[in-house]
């Protein structure tokens, strides 16, 4: 589970907001295990280094066992930055920063990660140029895999990843363009092999934007498509990608959340995670809370 202006009206809840609706960030906002710390601050640390403290939600159906950050056989699994989360949104609002959807009728499972070796989990800001760099390190080639087409996806995928070039520009605009040109060709309908490819092992759909950010409300893309305008509007929560190593390895905490009425309104607290999870392991709790 994933360079750029920050636009659109950010969630009261989290660090960056700015909008008069919201409660708006200041130089005296309180971050999570830290003194206080301006929102820009917080920006810079998350993004231009890794922040080593990850959150992962997802909806599971019921008896689904969780060992690992993503579904067994995937390569990676999509993650956010838990700092981004204090004050805590509810069960409701979160998944839409992520791209996807609150179900109700489904388990919630939160981890919350801080690997302890963090070579263990590779993680990386989800850029496509990041995504491109990290294929070729999971997908192992042979010198001449690439000089004709191979048969295997996830080869094709590594060859397609070791073509791309990002030079410097003198314009963002030009740099962006070249890289999201070469990453669009993936979904022109002639590459369904990589796309699915993506899909399955890295949990990349096409509401991937690979900036870094997700795209809040992006799961209902198929449905109701964005314009770029409402795409960099949406764009709020950094997100990275990890290997998709045992929980245990990735130094993760998780609990399993039966349905229960009000659940969505309740608030899925980083701290919570912490305290009440499972070590390296799923444990199951009836419902949330903050005690």
């Amino acid at each position: 589970m994933k360079a750029r202006i920050f636009l659109g009206c950010v969630s009261a809840l989290l660090i960056l907001s700015g909008c008069a609706e919201h409660r708006r960030a200041t130089a005296t906002t309180p971050v999570v295990g830290s003194t206080a710390t301006a929102p820009v601050v917080v920006a810079d640390t998350v993004r231009e280094a890794l922040p080593g403290d990850y959150m992962r939600v997802s909806f599971l159906p019921p008896d689904v066992p969780v060992t690992t950050i993503a579904k067994p056989g995937a390569l990676r699994g999509f993650v956010t930055a838990t700092v981004l989360y204090s004050p805590p949104l509810t069960v409701a609002e979160y998944p839409k920063y992520s791209g996807l959807e609150n179900d109700d009728s489904k388990v919630l499972v939160a981890m919350r990660c801080k690997p302890p070796d963090p070579a263990n989990v590779d993680a990386v800001l989800a850029t496509w140029p990041n995504v491109f760099a990290a294929i070729q390190r999971d997908v192992k080639l042979q010198p001449d895999d690439c000089d004709s087409t191979p048969t295997d996806p996830g080869k094709q995928m590594a060859c397609y990843a070791k073509g791309f070039r990002d030079p410097t520009e003198k314009t963002v605009p030009t740099a962006l363009a070249k890289t999201f040109n070469y990453a669009g060709t993936i979904y022109d309908g002639n590459h369904a092999a990589i796309a699915n490819w993506l899909q399955k092992y890295y949990g990349i759909y096409p509401a991937f934007a690979g900036t870094g950010y997700s795209v809040k409300d992006s799961y209902f893309l198929d449905k109701q498509p964005m314009t770029s305008q409402e795409i960099l509007v949406k764009s709020v929560s950094s997100e990275y990608v990890l290997k998709n190593v045992p929980l245990t390895e990735a130094g993760c905490r998780c609990i399993s959340v039966p349905p229960y009425e009000g659940r969505a309104s309740d608030r899925l607290d980083p701290e919570f995670i912490e305290r009440d999870g499972g070590d390296g392991l799923c444990k199951r709790v009836d419902r949330l809370t903050a005690r």
